[in-house]
């Protein structure tokens, strides 16, 4: 990566990622340190990005440790505050419905060697061994079927909207790529 189009692509996320950051500190001040924290940080550090096409997922993880790191030096003198806004019981049951949603209509976009063992498996729960007779595949072929099924899924799904996952890899935030594409 040029350190051009370096420099083109960490300044057009620059405010999503202040935006990502003051989501989970108190105040605009600590959101403002914070980001240029993290811009500093990444910039030192650019030479270890080794994948340029994941400059975003590293930004942000660049920014998550910078947020640990912030909350880390207060604990001495003080708590976590309790005031810390929390995603509604609401605002995840529509998190998840959109998610469904976007993954029955891009199931469906798949091709049918792939869609009928990804839905069997994961819709309705069988067994691959299971899947394999109804549908009169070898093993290892719907195993296969699967695994690339998900992939393709997977990329349809991270195409359309950018996933922010807890430590258990549980959906906890999310932004639409394109406009539409989740609904």
């Amino acid at each position: 990566m040029t350190a051009h189009s370096f420099d083109a692509g960490v300044l057009e996320m620059a405010p999503r990622l202040r935006a990502f950051i003051r989501r989970r500190v108190r105040d605009d001040a600590t959101a403002d340190d914070l980001t240029q924290e993290t811009l500093l940080k990444v910039y030192r550090s650019r030479a270890k990005l080794r994948d340029e096409g994941r400059l975003d997922a590293w930004l942000y993880r660049v920014a998550r440790t910078t947020i640990i790191d912030h909350y880390r030096r207060q604990r001495p003198s003080s708590e976590l505050p309790a005031t810390l806004p929390v995603e509604s019981t609401d605002e995840m049951d529509a998190l998840r419905s959109a998610i469904i949603a976007a993954t029955r209509r891009f199931l469906e976009e798949l091709p049918e060697a792939y869609r009928e063992p990804l839905r069997l498996a994961e819709l309705e729960g069988l067994p691959l061994a299971r899947i394999a007779l109804r549908l009169g595949l070898s093993l290892p072929a719907v195993k296969a079927r699967v695994r690339r099924g998900r992939a393709m899924l997977k990329k349809k799904l991270q195409d359309c909207c950018r996933f922010e996952l807890d430590t258990l890899g549980q959906v906890i935030g999310w932004e639409r790529r394109r406009l539409l594409c989740c609904e």
